[in-house]
């Protein structure tokens, strides 16, 4: 009995290891071979073949500006959506939580003005953070890590269903 618990727990050991290793994301360079690569202040990746943006995300943590804006009217001026026209503007960050990306959406509405940590903290605690976006980290090498942006690039960020209305 003493020799079959030991190889029962020898087996765990293994198949453990072993799911281990297929749960390590592959490298950046691996996942996006012959992918058209744009570089810029976070590169982005197109794969013909799936139709799929690959975002490289490489500035966790930190805040920048978050622009979305309509690249081309729609022929009508009633409507009011004409090209170019910016729609919101957010400070948002990058935070990993695990295998998942958020982008966060600090709360800069209300703040405590004040040297208390005490009075900042309640001001945290009682307004919350928005998150704009999730997603799930598919590549990663050193400090970066690539993430399917398809379905954050291709959304209506702008309303203009809601505007159509």
């Amino acid at each position: 009995m003493k020799r079959f618990s030991s190889l029962l727990c020898f087996l765990i050991l293994l198949i453990a290891a072993g799911s281990l290793v297929f749960a390590q994301p592959q490298s950046i360079s691996k996942k996006t071979s012959g992918m058209k690569k744009f570089p810029g202040y976070f590169t982005f990746y197109w794969d013909a073949k799936t139709g799929k943006i690959w975002l490289e995300i490489d500035k966790l943590d930190s805040e920048f500006l978050y622009v979305n804006s309509l690249p081309a009217g729609l022929g009508s001026n009633d409507v009011g959506l004409d090209r170019n026209q910016l729609g919101g503007t957010r400070i948002v960050k990058f935070h990993r939580i695990g295998p998942k990306i958020l982008l966060i959406q600090p709360n800069y509405s209300f703040r405590a003005i004040s040297d208390n940590p005490d009075e900042r903290k309640a001001v945290e605690d009682a307004f919350a953070k928005s998150v704009v976006c999730g997603f799930q980290i598919e590549a990663e090498e050193k400090d970066r890590v690539l993430v399917d942006g398809s379905s954050f690039f291709l959304r209506d960020a702008h309303n203009a269903i809601g505007k159509n209305d």
